[in-house]
């Protein structure tokens, strides 16, 4: 009885862990049935949670994780951060060739504008 029961347990556990995550499940309630879609998506996936990226330090690499913004968008941004200095606020990134509004709004929660290495020193 015991090993029975033990194989049952076993059963349900391997059946539980097996399930894929994100797939839509059906659930039927009173004869209709009902679509259940997975979790929202993070609307960067490659940015950490709560994570911010200062635009004067970041690398092509870090920029690319951002959202909207691939290989060229993010050496765009290095070519105009080393053509016109450091980003002086974070809405600067509108003068970098491929990079309006939309994408500004859409990168607005994970990026920051630190202060210049020479206002850092006080000189």
């Amino acid at each position: 009885m015991a090993i029975t029961l033990l194989f049952v347990l076993g059963t349900l556990l391997w059946f539980r862990a097996s399930q894929p995550v994100g797939e839509m499940t059906f659930v039927e309630t009173g004869g209709q049935e009902q679509t259940v879609s997975p979790p929202e998506q993070p609307t960067a996936p490659g940015m950490l949670e709560g994570e911010i990226l200062d635009l004067n330090t970041a690398s092509q690499a870090d920029l690319t994780r951002l959202p909207g913004i691939g290989e060229k968008k993010a050496a765009a941004i290095l070519s105009w951060r080393e053509e016109n200095g450091p980003f002086r606020v974070v809405e600067d990134l509108v003068s970098v060739d491929g990079i309006g509004e939309k994408i500004l709004a859409d990168i607005r929660p994970y990026v920051t504008v630190g202060a210049p290495a020479a206002e850092e020193g006080g000189t």
